[in-house]
């Protein structure tokens, strides 16, 4: 089902393109605004279907499997003989005709989450979180996006949850108080104000509510270790 409304609203982008540009007479001057304007359409579609699934993860980018790290994406990206070189240059020329499309329709919203997320694909996080903050801002401040937004913002700072982020996830949040990425997140945002207790109870409900094998579990389970060890070492010390 979220294929069939990507492809609706890819579709919507593309004619929405195709009735901003300039009119000319003659067959080859339409045909043109028809190819061009389905560059976002088919780049976007296109781009989704490289990267895989596209809804939301269920657990923080650093992790997700299928997606390099950061810095190794950066060593190897001019690399032919990575085994994920080809692909990376597909995405390249994919996201080249995406920008091109986004100077002439800057309220593509599915242009500029397709950008965000094949920004991150190479390595590129500050493209990415410049690309969701457009497309939070286009959606109307969907929660899943918001989610979305804040986990590239975390990365690119490095697991640090500034204002912006915090806001975010407490919007999504609020709006889905049972996600579990936005649970997640609010947890570790607790641990870092200097509420460890708050943290532990919330991360550990989250834990009991993942289901088996969940990806998510992993971190979470670091994360309560940790709490813990620091909280048996705070009782030591009294």
């Amino acid at each position: 089902m979220i294929w069939v409304g990507l492809t609706v609203l890819a579709i919507l982008a593309g004619a929405a393109l195709y009735a901003s540009l300039p009119k000319s007479t003659g067959h080859g001057s339409r045909a043109r605004r028809v190819t061009f304007a389905a560059l976002p359409v088919i780049a976007a579609l296109g781009l989704y279907a490289m990267l895989g699934s596209p809804t939301l993860p269920a657990r923080p980018y650093a992790e997700r499997a299928g997606e390099r790290n950061l810095a190794a994406a950066a060593a190897v990206a001019d690399n032919a003989t990575d085994p994920d070189f080809q692909t990376d240059q597909q995405i390249r020329r994919l996201l080249d005709q995406i920008v091109v499309s986004l100077e002439v329709n800057p309220r593509n919203l599915q242009g500029w989450v397709a950008l965000a997320r094949g920004s991150l694909r190479l390595g590129n996080i500050e493209r990415a979180v410049a690309a969701f903050a457009q497309a939070y801002a286009l959606s109307g401040h969907n929660p899943l996006l918001a989610i979305e937004y804040a986990d590239t913002r975390i990365t690119a700072q490095d697991g640090q949850i500034d204002n912006t982020s915090r806001d975010l996830v407490l919007h999504a949040l609020g709006q889905m108080p049972n996600h579990l990425l936005a649970r997640y997140y609010y947890g570790m945002m607790l641990k870092q104000n200097g509420k460890p207790d708050q943290a532990l109870r919330v991360l550990g409900d989250l834990y009991r509510d993942l289901p088996k094998d969940d990806p998510l579990g992993n971190a979470t389970a670091s994360e309560i270790k940790a709490l813990q060890s620091d909280a048996d070492t705070a009782i030591n010390a009294d």
